[in-house]
C-alpha cells in the first residue's frame, strides 16, 4: 500500500488524544459510611462495571475514528487484481509500435496503422508523471520523453519503409525496462504480428518485465514484387505474399525509361503468382548503351507498398575480346559460346592471358601454368606498377565472392596468394573475392587478377554452369571497374555510385519482400516468440485494455475509508448519549 499524501500520517499522534483526555477524567472519590447508604454499596457497583464497559466502548470508537481519518486523508492506494479502473504504482514502459510497411494494409476499410496507433495513444494516455516511458518505432531507435512528446510522435508516425525485427525489439524493451529500479515494467507490443516476422528466434525477457502483444485482425491475401532481376533480352520479376492456390496469376506490367524524353518509354506485361517467377522479354536492342532505371508494378490491392518495384541495369556494347594461348582451353571455349550469344566481339580491348606480357587496353591475368615463369610474370607485373602480384602457393578452400554471387561456394583446389606490392595504394584497388579470406580475385586499375587457373585441375568453377556468365562478367563488367546492381531497404528509388565522372553501380530500394505476406502469426506463436509462458500474452483488444498496468494497478481507498469514519461516528454519539 501506498499513500498520495504521506505527510498526513503524522496526524496518526492525534489517535493518543482520547486515551490522554480518558486518563485525565479518571478520578477516585473519598469513601464514606453511611449506615443508611450501604444497601446501595452492590447497585453502585454494578452500574461502575457498565459505565467502564462504555467508557472503553467510546475510547475505541473515538480512537478508530480519528486513524481512520487521519488514514484517509493521506489518500492510500491500495492493489488491485483484474479489470476495473484506478491508477498504477510507477512503471517502466516500453511501447513498441511497428509502422513498418505492413502496416500500411487496409483491412474492413481502415489502415492496420490507425489501430494500432489508436491504442499506443490510449496506453500513453493513461500514464502518470511517476512513470518512466520510451516509444520504439520501426526503425528500432527507442525515444524516451513525456507523456505528451511520446503521443505527438505518435500521431505523427506513418507507415515507413524499414523493417522491424520484433524479437530483437522485444528483447531490446525488456532489458531497458528491467534496468529501472520501478515497481511496474511493461513491454506493449502494437503490431500486425505476421508470422514471418516471429518464424525465427525467441526474445530473453527478464523476470519481472511483462510483455503485452495485441491480437493481430483479420487476414487480407496480398500480392507484392520480391524482386526484379534483369538479364540481357529479359526480366525475371519474383512475386512475393502468402502462396494460395485461389488467389490467380495477376498481371504485372514493366515500364523502362519512363521520364527520359531523349530515350522514350518501353513497356511490357507477363502473368506471375505469389510465389514464383515470370519472366518478361525486354525489347534490349532498341536500347541504347548506358544505364536503364524502370518499374515493374502491379495493380493496386490491399497493401500498396509492395506493389511497385525499381530495377536498373546496364546496356553496354559487346566487349572486343581476345585470348592469348596460355588463356587455356576452357577460357577460349566459354569465349566462343559468348561470341555466338553476341555478348563479345573479336577485338583486343580486353586481353585473357596466363602469365604472357601484358597487352590490350584491360587485361585479365591468369597464373602460368608452369611455375618457374610466375617469377617473370610478377616483374612483368610490377614493370607496369599494379598493385598486385603471384605469393606462394596457399591452402585450397571455398570462394566467398560478396559482389558475385554465382562464385560463392566453388572450390579452388589450387591457388597462388595474391599479395599487394609496394605500389600499392589504400583504396585504389578491389578485392572482389576471396579463398580462406585471402584474396583470390583483385581489381587494380584496369587490370583484374586471379590467384588460379582457370582450369578443373585449380578449381572446379569451369565444370560449373556460373563459368560462361563469369566469363562475360569478367569482360563486360568487371574488369571495367563496374560493380553489380545492388539491393537495400528503404522508400522505391533507385541511386548510382559514381566513381569520377564514371557511374559503377547502381543500389535499388525497396521494401522487404517479407513484409508481403500478411498472415499472423498464431497467438501461442507469437507468445512463445515473444517471451514464453509467464512472460508474454497476446491479447484481444477489450483483454488488452483491461491487462495493461494490471500488476501494479491501485484504487483510492480513501472514500471507503470516509464511509468508515461515518459509521464510527454514528456510533460514537449513540453510545455517548445513551451514557449520558
Amino acid at each position: 500500500m501506498t499513500f498520495l499524501h504521506p505527510l498526513a500520517l503524522l496526524g496518526l499522534a492525534a489517535a493518543a488524544i482520547p486515551a490522554l483526555l480518558h486518563l485525565l477524567q479518571r478520578r477516585v472519590p473519598p469513601e464514606l459510611e453511611f449506615p443508611a447508604v450501604r444497601y446501595l454499596s452492590a447497585a453502585e457497583r454494578e452500574s461502575a462495571r457498565r459505565l467502564k464497559l462504555r467508557h472503553l466502548l467510546l475510547l475505541i470508537l473515538r480512537t478508530g475514528l480519528i486513524l481512520v481519518i487521519v488514514f484517509a486523508a493521506a489518500r492510500p492506494l491500495i492493489r488491485v487484481k483484474g479489470a476495473g479502473g484506478g491508477s498504477h504504482e510507477p512503471t517502466a514502459l516500453v511501447v513498441i509500435l511497428d509502422n513498418s510497411p505492413s502496416s500500411g494494409a487496409v483491412v474492413d476499410g481502415r489502415m492496420i496503422l490507425d489501430r494500432l496507433r489508436g491504442d499506443a495513444h490510449n496506453t500513453i494516455r493513461l500514464t502518470t508523471a511517476a512513470d518512466r516511458l520510451w516509444l520504439m518505432l520501426a526503425d528500432g531507435v527507442l525515444r524516451g520523453g513525456t507523456r505528451e512528446a511520446l503521443l505527438a510522435s505518435v500521431d505523427s508516425a506513418t507507415a515507413g519503409w524499414q523493417r522491424l525485427d520484433l524479437v530483437q525489439a522485444v528483447e531490446r524493451a525488456a532489458r531497458v525496462a528491467n534496468a529501472q529500479p520501478l515497481p511496474g515494467r511493461e513491454v506493449h507490443v502494437l503490431s500486425d504480428l505476421q508470422r514471418t516476422a516471429v518464424a525465427e528466434g525467441r526474445a530473453v525477457v527478464p523476470a519481472g518485465v511483462r510483455v503485452l502483444a495485441l491480437e493481430p485482425g483479420r487476414v487480407v491475401p496480398n500480392r507484392g514484387i520480391a524482386a526484379v532481376r534483369v538479364t540481357e533480352g529479359a526480366a525475371v520479376i519474383d512475386l512475393s505474399g502468402a502462396a494460395d492456390n485461389a488467389m490467380q496469376p495477376v498481371p504485372v506490367t514493366i515500364r523502362i525509361g519512363a521520364g527520359h524524353r531523349d530515350r522514350g518509354e518501353i513497356a511490357a506485361r507477363g502473368l506471375a503468382s505469389p510465389g514464383a517467377a515470370v519472366t518478361v522479354a525486354l525489347p534490349a536492342k532498341t536500347l541504347t548503351p548506358g544505364w536503364w532505371t524502370g518499374d515493374a508494378m502491379l495493380e493496386p490491392d490491399e497493401l500498396r507498398a509492395d506493389d511497385r518495384r525499381p530495377f536498373a541495369w546496364r546496356v553496354a556494347p559487346p566487349a572486343r575480346v581476345m585470348a592469348t594461348p596460355g588463356a587455356g582451353g576452357f577460357v577460349t571455349a566459354a569465349l566462343a559460346v559468348l561470341r555466338e550469344g553476341k555478348r563479345v566481339m573479336d577485338g583486343a580491348d580486353v586481353v585473357f592471358t596466363g602469365g604472357e606480357s601484358l597487352s590490350g587496353e584491360r587485361t585479365i591475368l591468369q597464373p602460368p601454368a608452369d611455375p618457374a615463369l610466375v617469377g617473370q610474370a610478377n616483374r612483368g607485373i610490377v614493370s607496369r606498377g599494379l598493385s598486385w602480384r603471384w605469393g606462394t602457393l596457399a591452402t585450397p578452400g571455398p570462394i566467398t565472392a560478396p559482389t558475385l554471387a554465382l562464385l560463392n561456394g566453388v572450390e579452388v583446389t589450387r591457388r597462388y596468394r595474391l599479395e599487394p606490392t609496394e605500389a600499392r595504394q589504400q583504396g585504389a584497388d578491389e578485392v572482389l573475392a576471396t579463398v580462406n579470406g585471402d584474396p583470390w580475385l583483385v581489381r587494380s586499375g584496369s587490370t583484374v587478377l586471379l590467384g588460379s587457373r582457370l582450369d578443373t585441375s585449380w578449381t572446379a568453377l569451369p565444370a560449373t554452369p556460373a563459368f560462361v556468365p563469369f566469363i562475360d562478367a569478367l569482360a563486360n563488367r568487371v574488369v571495367r571497374g563496374e560493380a553489380d546492381v545492388t539491393v537495400a531497404e528503404g522508400a522505391p528509388r533507385v541511386e548510382f555510385r559514381m566513381r569520377g565522372a564514371d557511374t559503377v553501380g547502381a543500389t535499388v530500394f525497396g521494401p522487404d519482400p517479407r513484409e508481403s505476406d500478411l498472415t499472423p502469426a498464431r497467438p501461442a506463436l507469437a507468445a512463445a516468440a515473444l517471451g514464453g509462458k509467464g512472460r508474454a500474452e497476446v491479447l484481444s483488444d477489450a483483454a488488452f485494455a483491461a491487462d495493461r498496468f494490471s500488476g501494479t494497478r491501485r484504487t483510492d481507498g480513501s472514500g471507503f475509508l470516509l464511509v468508515i469514519a461515518l459509521m464510527l461516528a454514528a456510533s460514537e454519539l449513540g453510545v455517548a448519549t445513551r451514557t449520558r
